[in-house]
């Protein structure tokens, strides 16, 4: 294991413009006959974003110090019962500054697989990281979807129809600008002849793509956004996310289950 790589692993994981597009009615597959093994909470979780104090380089290393001081997600587990099959866990931080939103997934992984490299790629199908948010949260009939691999493919879009029911309708014509995507590895990428150990993907999203649909942006102290982070299953996963579906199968795309994001100076 190269020493950043070590690094940002001890550090996250010791703390435990609307286009006209195609309408997809049937969302991205993440249903799958897998039943719920744990009740959902009934409260919605809240993370406070803090500001940064200095650059954040994205390199997929995670190095700065303000990410020590960024309040650790863990993911959970609503479908798979990790006390048998053993976690694949995942810890995500967000940040933010003038003009991104920043977010670094670090992901335990034991057996690493991607090959989708182009943009707008099927990322979901393999192990992937995913954030949905909204700023506004007075309406979460729409969202935007950033998707992302170990390749650091993008799948971004924008999604309507969207609340306590599965959303409806993705458009996958939808672009974002300017979005950074950097990760790193540890392990031998498509061969599972050994055990691997995991990957890091660090994200940084400019706030001019949450334009449009309302609230603040960029945001302001205090302001609230709704967001969710998820892990797809790829090959030999597990589904997991940070605020819980409700879903009795494996479907992230609830935004009325969305967790509370605040954002602060402090």
């Amino acid at each position: 294991m190269n020493r950043p790589f070590r690094q940002v692993v001890i550090m996250l994981l010791g703390i435990c413009g609307l286009a006209s597009c195609h309408n997809i009615t049937t969302v991205t597959p993440t249903e799958v006959a897998s039943e719920r093994v744990r009740d959902p909470d009934p409260i919605l979780p809240i993370y406070k974003v803090l500001r940064t104090t200095g650059p954040i380089q994205i390199d997929g290393r995670a190095e700065e110090s303000d990410w020590d001081r960024a309040g650790a997600v863990e993911f959970i587990f609503p479908w798979n019962d990790v006390e048998k099959e053993g976690k694949q866990g995942t810890v995500a931080r967000m940040l933010w500054d003038d003009s991104n939103l920043y977010i670094v997934y670090v992901c335990e992984d034991p057996y690493l697989h991607s090959e989708v490299v182009d943009h707008d790629g099927p990322v979901y199908e393999e192990d992937a990281v995913e954030i949905f948010a909204t700023p506004n949260p007075n309406d979460l009939t729409a969202y935007y979807g950033y998707e992302m691999n170990i390749n650091g493919a993008l799948l971004d879009y924008i999604a309507f129809d969207a609340g306590e029911h599965r959303t409806e309708s993705i458009h996958f014509g939808w672009q974002s600008e300017g979005v950074l995507i950097a990760t790193t590895y540890d392990g031998t990428l498509n061969k599972h002849e050994d055990i691997d150990t995991g990957w890091v993907l660090e994200i940084a999203i400019p706030f001019d793509n949450f334009r449009n649909l309302g609230g603040q942006v960029p945001p302001e102290e205090g302001d609230l956004w709704r967001i969710n982070l998820n892990r797809t299953k790829g090959d030999l996963g597990q589904f997991s996310q940070w605020s819980d579906t409700r879903a009795e199968v494996p479907s992230f795309h609830h935004s009325h289950f969305f967790g509370r994001v605040y954002f602060s100076h402090k």
